[in-house]
């Protein structure tokens, strides 16, 4: 196998002869290439939904979506009013004009609740009524002190739309479940019932609410919250619509002027390394067009932009840079030299031009390997990523040579050749260092990989938006205010589905339901994910029952007499209200039960929703109906999608660095044509890897969607460094048999290019620790100290292993048969 690349390492000389003769042709068509799809960059969209995260296909998003056509959405965007007044005419009256302003100004809203409209059930004489709670703002002393009674005594209103204290009022804001359709589009599907299993969950045709205008949706709140806020009339924005519209806004910003500044960096890191213009230019070139090539290709495909994917970036950018940083360093080594510029150019491409190839190969395939992760937007990454690698790589081998050719290339003076001699005298030192003392490299090394094997085993994974943006940030603040005053802001929704008609006027399965839910508030008042409110039908019948007996709190229980529930449900409905639309199907067979939680890590939230669900189902799965079919329970809502989301991350990473280490160790083998030497080489490309991951655990920093892609660039540097050593060292060892020189000659050449692609990244991924949001903090550190440990190993450890073989006297047959 070694044998067949050596002899397609013929065929890169004359290829990059042949694209000097015809650059002209060959640099129109990159250009031709690059704008054709960088013009769909115009339809680029973006897609920051918690949706977004799982595939079109994935059950559990499939069950969301149905339940999402069935009752609404359950991510509402939450208004907290703080007032030392709050039950004070002027305070209600403002509050009113608020509701107002929201109902008749913010797009794509579908529904608002607040003290204003809040059901209010009551019974006068033989009638129920259902009325607004506040229809007129009270005047006097009497009526304001008799409403807050009314409202503070409600069950419905506590830790929903009032805080225990009553200083603390919410307004609930749902917005629409379907946007840019057509108002006959939106009410289709609401007549067909809730089955989670049914292959129309999750339907194609229907447009849901894009991220576009939940965007709109968010900044019109914002607008109107802005014109009412007052010092005694504070309002706080909180709730999933918010946080995700932040943390997308600062993604935004960080990772776009940070990417632009990481640029700026490592062009004045080129500049330093080179001297040349040529040597800053032509690396930033290349990785511009790569990304606009990759990024039109992307919107070509119609995949949106998403968090993780801001990171595609990166991973073009170490690509691109570290390539060309190979064929320039020795491009200007051949013209100091005193080669022709032509020659200087072919001579760089035939000596390291099969290293590039098989670099890009293995990089590209611990990218792909992420593409069957089950969180979307890793799956995209992992797809593009390693698009964009191949990318890269054919315009390393067409426009950066072309281009070269174009340029005026001479030797730089000796007084600017200086900062060579020093690279050089330092690489010289390592070599010495790393052949001389390699028991010690080995063993210091050891330790490392033992301390981050020890490391590895505290690494958490976790998924918490909030925790990326600022502590000091309004809604993250407002977020914790909302959890703290009305006990939550996240809800998990479970579905009653009792396999019959009319099964919800079943007296045994609502006391059960009621029972249950009282339970689970108990047993985890004191637990990190405690139940704040508890609705089902069960809550809107206990209301109705009580209304019907002269309003007594004595009767707010389920009625005794089974024959009452379907009268009181159809009086219910014959006062117009809507309110059982959002609690039960028309069918009276499924069962909305919702419960709500603070904002949590996701992580914790899949032990809760397992012990939920599995109460529910040992509750109601037992009984067996007419017709011999059980009930069913199933789980979904917001919490539901961030538990399948953590789940899904902690699968894919599993899964695909198992299938990247598997993949990549099967390369190197076959690269470099021996089983033994292939196995040697993956030691310098995990070392780093450990170390890394077990730097988190020590450090306490969790694996979330953007720490987990540390490793994919870890891999892809290290990889492509070892390759570029073993490669060199092979060809120069088998050349001379000399230990010594073969190292020293390897780093002389490979070795200045990798280091100064190593120095050039970490600066450039340093850059982001001083990003707002907590993510880019660590991505940036991370990945700057991985850039730098994959440096060390390949520099200090690789020839400290192969020292260690040569010694034990089995070079030359490994490294002949390779």
């Amino acid at each position: 196998m070694a044998g067949q690349f050596g002899k397609a390492s013929r065929y890169i000389e004359p290829l990059i002869a042949a694209i000097l003769r015809f650059r002209a042709v060959v640099l129109a068509g990159v250009i031709l290439c690059t704008g054709l799809l960088g013009w769909q960059l115009q339809h680029l969209t973006f897609d920051t939904s918690n949706e977004g995260f799982l595939h079109e296909d994935d059950p559990y998003l499939k069950t969301y979506n149905q339940f999402r056509d069935q009752f609404g959405r359950d991510d509402f965007l939450v208004l907290a009013v703080f007032s030392e007044d709050l039950f004070s005419t002027k305070v209600l009256e403002k509050l009113r004009v608020l509701h107002d302003d929201l109902d008749s100004s913010v797009p794509f809203l579908e529904d608002i609740t607040s003290l204003i409209n809040v059901r209010d059930v009551r019974g006068v004489g033989d009638t129920l009524l259902v009325e607004d709670l506040v229809p007129r703002t009270p005047t006097t002393d009497d009526a304001l002190q008799a409403l807050r009674e009314r409202i503070l005594n409600n069950p419905l209103y506590i830790n929903n739309l009032i805080s225990e204290n009553g200083k603390y009022t919410a307004i609930l804001l749902q917005s629409q479940v379907y946007g840019g359709v057509a108002e006959e589009d939106l009410l289709s599907g609401f007549d067909e019932p809730f089955d989670a299993d049914t292959e129309s969950a999750g339907q194609p045709e229907q447009n849901y609410l894009s991220d576009l205008e939940n965007d709109q949706f968010v900044e019109a709140v914002y607008e109107v919250v802005a014109r009412h806020q007052d010092p005694n009339f504070q309002i706080s924005a909180a709730g999933p619509p918010v946080n995700l519209h932040a943390i997308k806004v600062y993604m935004q910003q960080d990772a776009f002027t940070f990417m632009k500044l990481a640029l700026l960096v490592i062009g004045f890191c080129l500049f330093l390394m080179f001297r040349r213009a040529s040597g800053v230019i032509l690396p930033l070139m290349l990785v511009a067009l790569s990304l606009v090539t990759t990024v039109g290709l992307m919107t070509l495909l119609g995949v949106s932009f998403k968090l993780p994917t801001t990171m595609l970036p990166s991973f073009i950018l170490t690509v691109g840079v570290g390539a060309s940083i190979h064929v320039l360093s020795l491009t200007y080594q051949n013209i100091r030299r005193g080669m022709a510029r032509h020659d200087a150019i072919i001579s760089a491409y035939g000596h390291s031009g099969m290293a590039l190839l098989m670099t890009s190969l293995t990089t590209s395939a611990g990218l792909a390997s992420f593409s069957m992760a089950k969180v979307a937007p890793i799956a995209d990454l992992g797809i593009f990523s390693a698009m964009g690698v191949g990318i890269s790589l054919v315009y390393t081998f067409t426009f950066l040579p072309a281009t070269l050719s174009l340029l005026p290339l001479k030797p730089v003076s000796r007084q600017k050749s200086q900062k060579r001699t020093l690279i050089d005298r330092f690489l010289s030192s390592v070599a010495t260092f790393s052949i001389s003392r390699y028991r010690l490299v080995l063993g210091v090394a050891g330790i490392i990989v033992v301390f981050g094997l020890v490391g590895v085993t505290k690494v958490l994974f976790s998924h918490d938006g909030l925790e990326w943006l600022p502590e000091e940030l309004g809604v993250r603040q407002a977020t914790e205010l909302l959890d703290r005053e009305l006990k939550g802001t996240v809800v998990l929704e479970i579905v009653l589905d009792t396999g019959r008609e009319n099964g919800l006027y079943d007296r045994e399965t609502l006391l059960d339901m009621e029972q249950l839910m009282e339970e689970l508030v108990a047993d985890y008042a004191d637990h990190e994910v405690p139940i704040g409110k508890t609705l089902a039908i069960s809550t809107l019948l206990k209301e109705i029952h009580q209304a019907l007996h002269g309003n007594d709190p004595a009767f707010y229980i389920i009625p005794e007499n089974e024959k009452l529930i379907p009268q009181e449900f159809l009086l219910f409905t014959n006062t117009g209200s809507d309110d059982l639309d959002n609690l039960t199907d028309s069918q009276y067979r499924f069962a909305r039960i919702t419960l709500k939680v603070p904002w949590q890590d996701a992580l914790l939230y899949i032990p809760f929703i397992s012990d939920v669900t599995d109460r529910f189902s040992d509750t109601f799965g037992h009984r067996t109906l007419e017709g011999g079919q059980s009930m069913h329970v199933t789980a979904t809502g917001i919490m539901s999608l961030f538990g399948r989301i953590i789940y899904a991350a902690m699968y894919s990473a599993a899964q695909s660095y198992g299938i990247a280490l598997v993949v990549i160790t099967i390369m190197m083998i076959l690269l470099i044509g021996n089983l033994k030497l292939g196995l040697i080489s993956m030691i310098p490309n995990l070392a780093p890897i450990i170390t890394v991951l077990g730097l988190m655990g020590w450090l306490a920093i969790n694996l979330d969607m953007f720490t987990m892609l540390i490793a994919s660039i870890v891999i892809g540097l290290a990889v492509d460094d070892t390759i570029h050593f073993m490669y060199n060292f092979k060809r120069y060892y088998q050349h001379t048999g000399d230990l010594k020189e073969a190292v020293e000659n390897t780093l002389m050449t490979a070795g200045r290019a990798m280091l100064t692609t190593s120095v050039v990244l970490s600066f450039g991924f340093f850059i982001f620790i001083f990003a707002a949001m907590n993510n880019l903090f660590y991505f940036g550190l991370l990945a700057g100290s991985a850039v730098l440990l994959a440096l060390g190993a390949d520099l200090l450890l690789a020839p400290a292993l192969m020292t260690l073989v040569i010694n034990k006297g089995k070079s030359k047959q490994m490294l002949d048969s390779s």
